[in-house]
């Protein structure tokens, strides 16, 4: 069992702010999205939430969580978390976070071809 508390991660989190300036905006954007997961989170505990979201939420909250400490195989539990946002295969189609997710929340193959093209596009804006 880690003796980690809020506290201590909060204090070696910004410790290095003090070192060094650049590490401010990733400590407030880290910030800032962990506020913004809270929020999530406590939106779908709200009772008016319909059942079968909160159950659904609670389903998708067990199995990431269980991801989260698994580190049995050749990658650790924090690659497995990152895995979702980057990919493993540095050669691996660099869309393919964006559109597994897009295709994980029902996309249409029609809807994650515009959605490619989309991204694409904006890739191209100066």
């Amino acid at each position: 069992m880690s003796d980690r508390t809020s506290f201590s991660c909060f204090r070696d989190l910004v410790a290095p702010m003090r070192i060094d300036a650049g590490h401010q905006a990733v400590v407030e954007l880290l910030l800032r999205l962990c506020t913004e997961v809270d929020a999530l989170r406590q939106a779908l505990a709200d009772p008016r939430v319909p059942a079968e979201v909160r159950h659904s939420y609670r389903d998708a909250h067990a199995r990431a969580v269980t991801r989260a400490h698994d580190s049995a195989g050749p990658f650790g539990s924090p690659e497995k978390i990152l895995s979702a946002y980057y990919n493993r295969d540095p050669g691996a189609d660099r869309l393919a976070p964006e559109l597994d997710m897009a295709a994980r929340l029902g996309a249409s193959p029609e809807e994650l071809a515009a959605l490619r093209a989309t991204l694409e596009e904006v890739e191209m804006y100066t």
